[in-house]
């Protein structure tokens, strides 16, 4: 298994991030796995993700919220409204929802099935994760940097389809602030979102982030236009 080459670099990530999730099939996973023990790139690119992932095992402990719970934040987030301006334009400042969202997200990291991850011995390196659920309380997409790096790694889990002629859409939602675009998202993959600065200081007021479906080119008023299809908290490891 070649994928040491340059051309296979998108590939080896995205496969070493399904295989530190623990969603990459058996048959990959064993030929991943093997691969790992003779060539350097591919163990240092599962290294580098289960790292990242490393930091969420240990942080976080297990919450089961109960069923009433994406109710309520369905509720006051309007999301059966959402597709109307006014609704996606003040959904962002429902004073209580970030703590519903934050049990949900610690719900979603576990059943991931990455809690082995918090077995390994090295000390995770400083970095930022959030878990971005939907309406089923699942994990749809997975976002994290290091402290210092200047771009999101957004990985796709469990997104649904998108409709033609729109798009994924990633905002930062600052404390008492409109949203923030940070660009257009895949729907399937790993995508590399470039930020203004290093994490530290481009998420440093902001606790959570939401994906909204927009049009094809992207939300044209600079906020969410359409449905918020996905929303988690920041989970900062350092």
């Amino acid at each position: 298994m070649d994928l040491a080459r340059p051309d296979r670099s998108e590939r080896l990530d995205r496969l070493a991030a399904e295989f530190a999730l623990g969603t990459l099939p058996s048959r990959p996973r064993a030929r991943l796995a093997q691969a790992a023990r003779t060539e350097p790139v591919v163990a240092a690119a599962i290294g580098e993700w289960e790292q990242r992932l490393a930091a969420l095992a240990i942080a976080i402990p297990a919450v089961t919220p109960p069923p009433r719970v994406w109710t309520a934040i369905a509720s006051r987030l309007g999301l059966a409204a959402a597709s109307t301006g006014t609704a996606s334009a003040i959904w962002w400042n429902r004073v209580g929802v970030w703590r519903a969202l934050t049990l949900l997200a610690f719900a979603a990291v576990l059943g991931l099935g990455i809690a082995l991850l918090s077995q390994r011995a090295a000390v995770p390196e400083a970095s930022i994760v959030a878990v971005l659920a939907g309406a089923d309380g699942k994990p749809a997409l997975i976002a994290s940097a290091r402290r210092t790096d200047a771009f999101l790694l957004v990985k796709a889990v469990s997104t649904a389809p998108v409709e033609s002629g729109k798009a994924l859409e990633l905002w930062m939602l600052p404390t008492g602030a409109a949203p923030r675009s940070l660009g257009l998202i895949r729907a399937t993959g790993i995508a590399r979102v470039p930020l203004p600065a290093p994490t530290d200081s481009s998420l440093a007021n902001i606790p959570a982030l939401a994906v909204s479906l927009e049009p094809a080119t992207g939300s044209p008023t600079g906020l969410p236009t359409g449905p918020v299809l996905y929303s988690g908290p920041i989970e900062r490891m350092y």
